[in-house]
């Protein structure tokens, strides 16, 4: 008898249908990326009650099923012939350990380790030009200055500086964003904050990131490769809450700043999905729910507080995270210098869109730092 081929049980697409997208995210050139057969591999024939899909039990089955599928890439780049073929089975293998890790709550340790194997897997597979660096300071705060397959120049170039959300690994979903920029001339600066990419979990989150920022364009402005006057910043999710708090304290140092699905106020804590709630706990190492609710009233931005910049904010009318009707409120005090775009069928992070929202950001952040006559090069 001839068994059918993997494929993800029925069940499971009610269950899961929201972070499909993000699985797969952006058709990425050099950032690791699983594809559809990874998914049906690591899902077939799941035995988590897909029912229950915010309890640990299944994403323990998750995480294992996900951590063997990087274990077979692993064994791929082992019996590779190849340089090329090594690389691309490494960084299939750092985005399975991603997605086996990227909802895991239940030890810290557990997800640093996982966290730790993406980063080893993608170094030994880029072939980015990766210029590493540490700021000191209370948490030592890694980055990596990224430029342009082929793009050392005589002429310094701008730069966009990328900053994570809650879950997402730098190597993975912030490279990915990157890579628009890189494809437009921009260098890109990637960068783990206290509490974000490698460190998620380890340290609480911080929220005046503003500060980490500061130091990073002070990097930049002692960099010949950069043109420090010819800056952006972007950030996703909760690193676009974060964006618009750069806006504010920070916005003289960038042409523009874009905010991807964060927002000036997180919707109540007892309303949000278990799963997020998680999530949340985890990145702050927070304590109960009115522990938490307090901590979300003390994020709220005040609209009345202007930017220094151009701010660009992407957004769905579902967002259930950051609600848009206080996005609604910031985009109506913050005037001219705020644009807002809306896709009502979208929910957070516009994952059915993200690609066009990535695109025309990236147009719209190329129109104020490059020169006219780089816009419609070739790359």
């Amino acid at each position: 008898m001839v068994e059918r081929p993997p494929r993800v049980p029925e069940m499971l697409f009610g269950a899961i249908g929201y972070f499909l997208p993000r699985l797969m995210f952006l058709n990425a050139r050099y950032a690791p990326q699983v594809h559809w057969g990874d998914v049906a591999l690591a899902l077939d024939g799941l035995h988590g009650d897909p029912a229950n899909a915010s309890s640990a039990a299944f994403w323990d089955e998750w995480r294992a099923r996900w951590v063997a599928q990087a274990h077979r890439y692993e064994q791929l780049a082992v019996e590779s012939s190849t340089a090329a073929g090594r690389t691309r089975a490494l960084r299939g293998a750092a985005a399975c350990y991603h997605w086996a890790e990227f909802m895991d709550f239940g030890d810290p340790g557990r997800k640093f380790a996982l966290r730790c194997r993406i980063r080893e897997c993608f170094l030994a597979s880029t072939a980015l030009e990766l210029i590493p660096g540490m700021l000191a300071g209370p948490h030592r705060v890694p980055y990596w200055l990224v430029l342009p397959p082929g793009g050392r120049t005589a002429d310094p170039m701008p730069c966009v500086i990328l900053c994570n959300g809650l879950d997402s690994m730098t190597e993975i979903e912030m490279l990915s964003l990157a890579e628009p920029y890189l494809e437009r001339g921009c260098a890109a600066l990637l960068f783990d904050g206290p509490g974000q990419g490698i460190h998620v979990g380890q340290v609480p989150l911080l929220i005046e990131m503003e500060r980490v920022v500061a130091a990073l364009v002070e990097v930049l402005r002692a960099d010949h490769r950069v043109d420090a006057t010819r800056l952006a910043f972007l950030g996703v999710s909760f690193g676009g809450y974060l964006a618009l708090r750069v806006a504010q304290q920070l916005g003289e140092a960038f042409d523009c700043v874009v905010n991807l699905s964060g927002g000036p106020r997180i919707a109540p804590f007892a309303g949000l999905p278990r799963r997020l709630k998680d999530d949340f706990r985890f990145a702050f190492h927070g304590g109960d729910a009115r522990d938490m609710q307090a901590r979300f009233d003390a994020l709220a931005l005040e609209p009345a507080v202007p930017p220094c910049t151009e701010v660009l904010s992407i957004h769905g009318a579902l967002d259930d995270i950051f609600p848009l009707p206080f996005l609604r409120e910031l985009d109506l005090a913050w005037g001219a210098r705020h644009r807002l775009v809306v896709h009502d069928r979208e929910a957070h992070a516009c994952l059915n869109l993200i690609n066009e929202c990535v695109l025309q950001a990236a147009d719209w952040v190329a129109d104020r730092v490059l020169p006219a006559r780089q816009l419609m090069e070739v790359p």
